[in-house]
Parts: structure tokens; sequence; C-alpha cells
């Protein structure tokens, strides 16, 4: 039996300045090197690079050209360094994995029926960003006058998921002042840099570190994948110009350098996508944080991957869990093939080791309508009860 052709993309959000757009499309080499070297050169047929929004190809063309092509399943990889509505909502809705009625209109939708399987972004894939981050504070130290003297501000901006960034930061600040021996690091989330609110507080903030005793210099870096800390700066200050206002202090400096063609994170990608590809097939079980581990990262649901598949005996929208996976039914089809499962040939039973679960029952038999009339008359009771002790 043929291998299935498993297409490999990965979206970044896509901006409408190109040189942005370039940078993020310039991974797509090292990570295709970096799986030649590691063994698995031959294990996806297509590699793929498309953006969310801004500019092309979109990720509708993109599922479309590889649906043509002939590909069996699809694992999809999001350059978002953290959780948002992106990777919530319009990414799930754009690859057609899941329905959000809030989904964006302005983002094309893929309509077609090729399985998908998406992972989650950066921060919940490998703890990689704090030491990446914390190389680029130890080369910039390079600029500095004194290290003892240096503040390091960590830039980040999203879409309001600031306690999954607050979990980064901390981990990004403890790894900076454990290698880089500055005098402090710390994590400003501004949502947007374009808001003069975000640009005044951004302001506010580095004048307070310049104000503390013994800080001479601040160290821009920026924890969001394209944009530098020195592009940060620049902006800021940009905005503060354009109204009149004082910019930032001179002794704000930003780093050049951005971390998207890191070999640690080319390195990490490519196991993501690995390791994605074996879960998708049923070779592998779906990881799950362990340990210490699991408290080092915000609570996360769905864990790691969200699967669409097409068979037949189950829901077209499939939420993974800790035992489930996409794209076989538990039952061998007709002539005993296992086609759809590899790993079900070794079992006994012909049935694939992991199991489905549709996401409109709950595992006990509980439907989503026994839910909702259940919370319609607790809120039923709680009203009454509310009036009741009024009129009393």
């Amino acid at each position: 039996m043929d291998a299935p052709k498993v297409g490999l993309i990965f979206i970044d959000h896509g901006a409408p300045m190109p040189p942005w757009n370039k940078a993020h499309e310039e991974m797509l080499p090292a990570i295709e090197k970096e799986l030649g070297e590691e063994g698995y050169g031959g294990v996806f047929a297509a590699l793929r690079w498309c953006h969310m929004e801004f500019a092309e190809p979109d990720i509708k063309t993109t599922m479309n050209r590889l649906e043509a092509e002939g590909m069996d399943r699809v694992v999809a990889i999001p350059i978002f360094t953290s959780v948002s509505s992106h990777s919530e909502r319009d990414l799930p809705n754009a690859l057609n994995i899941r329905y959000h009625p809030d989904q964006d209109p302005k983002i094309p939708r893929y309509v077609g029926s090729l399985p998908v399987t998406m992972c989650t972004p950066l921060d919940h894939q490998h703890d990689v960003l704090p030491t990446i981050i914390a190389e680029q504070a130890k080369e910039m130290l390079q600029e500095m006058r004194d290290p003892s003297r240096t503040a390091v501000l960590v830039l980040s901006h999203g879409d309001g998921c600031e306690h999954f960034w607050q979990h980064l930061h901390r981990r990004i600040n403890e790894e900076v002042l454990r290698s880089a021996g500055v005098r402090s690091c710390e994590g400003l989330y501004v949502q947007t840099v374009r808001s003069p609110q975000s640009q005044r507080r951004v302001y506010r903030h580095v004048s307070e570190l310049l104000s503390e005793e013994g800080v001479g210099e601040v160290m821009v870096l920026s924890a969001s994948n394209g944009t530098t800390g020195a592009s940060y700066v620049q902006r800021i200050n940009k905005g503060l110009h354009s109204r009149g206002e004082p910019g930032l202090p001179d002794a704000v400096h930003g780093c050049t350098e951005s971390f998207l063609k890191h070999p640690l994170l080319i390195k990490a990608l490519v196991r993501t996508a690995v390791g994605a590809y074996k879960v998708s097939l049923g070779l592998e079980p779906v990881p799950s944080l362990q340990g210490d581990e699991s408290k080092m990262v915000p609570p996360y649901n769905p864990p790691f991957w969200l699967t669409r598949d097409i068979e037949p005996d189950f829901n077209d929208r499939m939420i993974i869990g800790s035992a489930d996976v996409g794209r076989h039914s538990t039952d061998t089809p007709a002539g005993g093939s296992n086609h759809g499962c590899p790993a079900a040939a070794a079992i006994p039973t012909g049935k694939c080791p992991v199991a489905h679960q549709p996401d409109r029952e709950r595992r006990d038999g509980t439907s989503g309508v026994d839910l909702i009339l259940l919370a319609t008359l607790v809120g039923s009771l709680i009203v009454m009860g509310i009036s009741f002790s009024k009129a009393q």
C-alpha cells in the first residue's frame, strides 16, 4: 500500500508590507533543508507557505492547490507566537476545520474536503523562544555601555490574549536574567503598537525604567515574529513625533535581529511538523504536557491539535483529545484494508489504536442540547431565587 500523500503548510499573519511577508517566506528553504538533514526529506509530498490575510497566496488558494495535487491530508503550522483569536477562530475557519460565527469575512475560507491537522502557536509547541531571545540579549550587550546598568524590555502585541503572553514573558524574563547578566528584564504587552495609547504606554514605561537608580540604558527586544525591537522603537517614535509628543529617550536601543530563521526555531518547527504527521496518521498518540512542564504554559483546549476528518461515521469537525486522532475509523473497512491507519495492521482486531471523539457529543453521552437545557434550567432557578429574596 502506498503511503498517504501529506502536504505541509506554514501560515503567517500576512502584512501589507512585502518585506515582512518575504522575511517569513524565506523560512521555508531553511525548514526544507532541516527536514532533509533530520532524515525526513521525503515525508511530505508538498511544502507551502501562505498568509492569513493581506498577501498572496492565501490559505484558501493554497489548500485548493494541494487538493488538486492529490494530497490525502494536510498538516498546518501557524507561525504565530502565542494563542489569540487568530489561532482559535480565524485559522480554524479558514482551514474549514470548524465554524465560528464570528469569523472574519475578509479572510477567504477553504470549503473543500481535504483533511487538515492544525498545530498550535509557537509558545505551546516548544520552549525555544526564551532561549532565542536571551541569546539576542547577550549579543546586543556588546553594543551597550554597561550590562550591569542595562534594563531589558521585551515587547509583545496581540489581540486581547494577554494571559497567554504573561506565561511566555515570565519564562523569557527568567532566561534573560539567568544568562545575560543584565540589571533587570521585564515584559510589556502593548496589544497594538499602532495605538497612540500603546505608544504612550511604552514611553512611560521606559521613562520609569531610566529613572530607577542604577539603570543607564534600556534594551528593547521583541517577542513577536516578524517585528524586531528596533522596528518597535522606530514605529513608536514615528507615532509620538507625528502628534508633536517627545520621542523615546536616546538611551533606548532596539535589537535589529529577527528570530525567524534562528536554527533553534527551525528545528522546533521541523519537530512539530513530523510529530503532527505521525499523530495524524495514528503512528503516535497525541502528546500532553507532563509534570512541571504543564505548569509552565496556560491551560489550552484543545491541547496541541485540531483536526477535521472525512470519515462518514464521524462529525466532520473533530477536536483531538488525549486519545483522539484524525482520519481513521476504529472499524476495519470492507476487504480488511487498513489504509486509514498504518498502525492498525499490527493490532489483532484490525482496529486503529486511537479513537475519535466527535465534538458534538461528550464522552459520557451528554449532548450539547442537554447541556444547554440544563444551563437554562439552572439560570432560571437562580433568577427565581434572587426575585424571591428581594420579595422578602
